[in-house]
């Protein structure tokens, strides 16, 4: 029965390190820290919200860059093309438009060479990016990325937020647990991109979409609310 059961497990867990490009890690050992000390530390805090009912796993981190600047990487799928996502082999654009896109991921990984879904993101005024899958091998993902000003405006607090279904009969409890222990890397790499292109230490991906020119439009805030985390 043991047998059984990881061979279905492991499918699952696979899925969730695709959609990230990164192997699996392990999760950090929770800290009595408050939230803004372990983000002005460098950590990325994992933690969970409720939608309806779908459990969503969220991670924050904060950026060194405006939410300007942070903004046109964080939303070019070419940005995590071969970088952010090492195992990300192929972005299509389907649909190009400034608040709506339609993109097909293939990703070539172990077991499952060119893994491939659709996905349609919605752009909102420079600060967040609904997506969600219309199509492919995953029975459900959706998401969002929030931008906020932190710090009167001179930093980012970028906040992720994931569902994944991957249709197998796995335990949803075991699927975002995959997800947690990977979204710390995710965040992460994505930092350390932003930060090489922003210093000029790296270029700029030229390939680009549409919604990347949208500029980030301040809520009037100069500090960003910090999460509140699931442990």
């Amino acid at each position: 029965m043991f047998e059984s059961s990881w061979r279905r497990l492991v499918p699952a867990l696979l899925i969730v390190s695709f959609l990230t490009g990164l192997p699996l890690m392990a999760r950090s050992s929770a800290s009595d820290l408050t939230v803004e000390q372990r983000l002005q530390r460098g950590e990325v805090v994992v933690g969970m919200k409720e939608v309806g009912a779908s459990k969503f796993v969220t991670g924050t981190v904060l950026i060194n860059e405006p939410p300007e600047r942070v903004w046109p990487i964080m939303v070019n799928p070419f940005e995590f093309l071969g970088k952010i996502s090492p195992r990300m082999k192929h972005v299509e654009v389907v649909k190009d438009q400034a608040e709506l896109s339609v993109l097909k991921i293939t990703l070539d990984v172990v077991l499952i060479p060119h893994f491939t879904y659709v996905v349609e993101s919605k752009y909102e005024n420079g600060a967040r990016v609904s997506f969600r899958r219309i199509s492919g091998i995953l029975k459900d993902f959706k998401g969002a990325w929030e931008v906020q000003p932190a710090e009167g405006g001179s930093k980012t607090a970028l906040t992720y937020s994931m569902y994944v279904d991957p249709g197998f009969p796995v335990p949803q409890w075991m699927v975002r647990e995959g997800v947690r222990s990977e979204l710390p890397r995710v965040l992460m790499a994505l930092r350390t991109r932003i930060n090489a292109v922003c210093e000029g230490v790296e270029t700029p991906e030229p390939r680009t979409i549409l919604a990347a020119a949208i500029s980030h439009v301040s809520s009037g805030h100069h500090t960003a609310p910090l999460m509140e985390t699931t442990p």
